[in-house]
């Protein structure tokens, strides 16, 4: 089984102050979890050899120097965030690949249908994935979990594309409800907030350091067309690394 864990980035109700809002995360084997966590905990021990109580890492605080991540010099800090990259990136495909959708605000309508939109693109494009494995002989199940702040939008959601399905057809490989927890509950969630800082900060500050550092673990199926990442927009032509490897994706 993949458990597919999500955070957002940016606010759908928000976009006066900015222009893209992003659900994005990482799909993770089974088998593959401990061992991540246990990456993170290697991680923590070096930068913070002295602290005896799990961190969250998030990467606007890290980015900041926010909390905790105050007491380490900037330079530090960016470190700090490019091992955590690594990690997610040193974990080879399929026992981890990374999912993401953006929407532009040329495409925005309102709260429920931004976040609607945006996220039936991930999950889509999660069941694509699950469905490849199986053609190839690996057949696995995948289970949501998402950041429990938006528990009851997201619950709404799956539960309409379980039933009637998506624009791209029935999420067979997707089951049970979508599940919820914090950040502090589960390590990769916060690899979820890392893959999610980055392709924000990609669309939103054209700073694609962290993107480039996971990009190969984005999903892409046989074809190459990168499946793992969308981007929402009307505005043509688009040469951004998603619209450029397939069809631009239009709200109209």
């Amino acid at each position: 089984m993949y458990l597919l864990y999500l955070d957002e980035s940016g606010d759908t109700g928000n976009w006066q102050e900015q222009r893209n809002f992003v659900i994005a995360g990482i799909a993770v084997h089974e088998f593959s979890i401990e061992l991540l966590g246990s990456k993170l905990r290697t991680i923590q021990k070096k930068y913070f050899p002295e602290m005896p109580v799990p961190l969250v890492f998030h990467a606007t605080d890290i980015r900041s120097g926010h909390g905790i991540f105050r007491t380490l010099q900037p330079e530090i800090r960016e470190n700090l965030l490019t091992e955590l990259y690594q990690t997610i990136c040193d974990n080879r495909f399929p026992t981890v690949a990374v999912f993401g959708s953006v929407m532009g605000v040329d495409s925005a309508k309102n709260p429920f249908e931004d976040r609607s939109t945006t996220f039936e693109e991930v999950v889509s494009g999660f069941n694509s994935f699950l469905v490849m494995g199986h053609r190839l002989g690996h057949t696995n199940k995948g289970l949501i979990i998402i950041d429990k702040n938006r528990e009851e939008q997201y619950k709404q959601l799956l539960d309409t594309f379980q039933d009637v399905g998506t624009k791209y057809g029935y999420l067979a490989n997707i089951v049970d409800i979508p599940y919820f927890a914090r950040c502090h509950d589960t390590p990769m969630l916060q690899f979820a907030d890392l893959c999610a800082y980055a392709i924000f900060r990609c669309y939103e500050k054209q700073d694609d350091k962290y993107l480039n550092l996971i990009l190969p673990r984005i999903y892409r199926n046989v074809d190459g067309k990168m499946f793992g990442l969308k981007h929402i927009t009307s505005s043509r032509p688009c040469s951004c690394l998603s619209c450029a490897s397939q069809t631009v994706l239009s709200s109209k």
